[in-house]
């Protein structure tokens, strides 16, 4: 790997082709963020944007090639482009990964109270562009049940997207320039308490207003703390010397107890799970 990652920063063209390649591909649409973050946070901003204006003309033309119109399909990738390359210019400056990810946190909130606005209905908005998809009555039915949460998912979708790239980029960017940073960096993650009451009181109220605004916002910020466990069940099994097949488990569990997930993460902002678990001598 490393060699990939010392040839992809040695030039400019480089991370362009790749992060184009990589949008090409099925599925791995995500390296093309994590080839981005990565430039941006070793050379900076400036080098940042150019690599991304150079890839987003690069996919413009590939898709006006297809006949698919470059315009749609070039705004559809700097929707996942822009957030990643921001978070990157914050880490890069700040050096706090708990900083850069409440900044996540806060554009993302900031995105979905945006779409409410200019979206007066958003349950009709998803309704009428996903309506051809389902067909019959039983396609009714599951519109009817996904159009008031598809905001929400499809915000929450976004910002783990983003996220997930992110934190690949700062490892690669330890393999590259600081073995064993990444993980004394995520390991430590740990958000602020203050932050994780105004979640908590969000979560709640989201239980009694249900569909809207206030749900989306508790799935959104389910996420972030969702992260924060996460780190905590890295942390624990390094401390433990536990083989890494041990976190598949926890990976594969995620989406079914994923609101789970979150109230650990609010608990150790609270009680530091990761150091009584550590020190814990059972299992």
């Amino acid at each position: 790997m490393k060699p990939v990652l010392a040839f992809m920063m040695q030039g400019r063209w480089q991370p362009m082709l790749i992060m184009a390649a990589a949008t090409l591909m099925p599925l791995l649409a995500w390296l093309g963020g994590a080839v981005l973050a990565l430039v941006t946070l070793r050379r900076g901003a400036a080098e940042g944007g150019l690599v991304m204006a150079g890839a987003a003309l690069a996919m413009g033309i590939a898709f006006a090639a297809m006949g698919v119109n470059p315009m749609v399909a070039v705004a559809g990738l700097l929707e996942y482009w822009l957030p990643v390359f921001l978070l990157a210019v914050v880490l890069r400056a700040t050096v706090s990964l708990p900083l850069t990810v409440l900044v996540s946190a806060a554009l993302g909130s900031a995105a979905l109270v945006l779409w409410y606005v200019v979206v007066q209905d958003p349950a009709a908005f998803w309704a009428r562009s996903l309506g051809g998809m389902f067909e019959g009555e039983e396609g009714a039915d599951l519109m009817r049940a996904l159009g008031p949460v598809m905001s929400g998912f499809w915000v929450l979708g976004l910002w783990s997207l983003s996220v997930a790239s992110l934190l690949l980029a700062r490892w690669w960017q330890a393999v590259l320039y600081n073995p064993g940073g990444f993980r004394e960096e995520f390991h430590g993650l740990r958000l602020d308490w203050r932050f994780a009451a105004g979640t908590l009181v969000v979560m709640l109220m989201a239980t009694f207003t249900g569909p809207g605004l206030v749900y989306d916002l508790s799935l959104l910020l389910s996420g972030v703390f969702a992260v924060q466990a996460l780190a905590v069940a890295h942390c624990v099994a390094h401390a433990r010397g536990w083989h890494w097949m041990m976190l598949v488990p926890v990976y594969g569990l995620m989406p079914f107890l994923f609101k789970l997930y979150a109230l650990l993460g609010i608990a150790d902002t609270w009680f530091d799970l990761r150091q009584r678990l550590i020190r814990d001598n059972g299992g």
